[in-house]
């Protein structure tokens, strides 16, 4: 296992970039099949069809925490 804080920051710090990669290249696949289907979106229009991507998200982001073991709390 990786000893230093700093070194485990680092790891979890490209999996969390990893994970905002994923995120904004799903985000881009739900806006363009609610484009297709013709969906009028806004502000606050359809936070459904994004909510399976925050709820990924979150689950992930508390794993890595974890997996690494940093000393933050995630209240997501």
């Amino acid at each position: 296992m990786i000893k230093s804080l700093k070194e485990r920051e680092a790891k979890a710090k490209q999996e969390i970039e990893e994970l905002l990669n994923w995120s904004v290249a799903e985000s881009k696949k739900v806006s363009d099949r609610l484009d297709r289907e013709g969906v009028v979106r806004a502000l606050d229009t359809n936070r459904e069809a994004f909510a399976y991507i925050r709820e990924i998200e979150k689950k992930r982001l508390k794993e890595i925490a974890e997996k690494y073991d940093l000393p933050y709390k995630i209240n997501i």
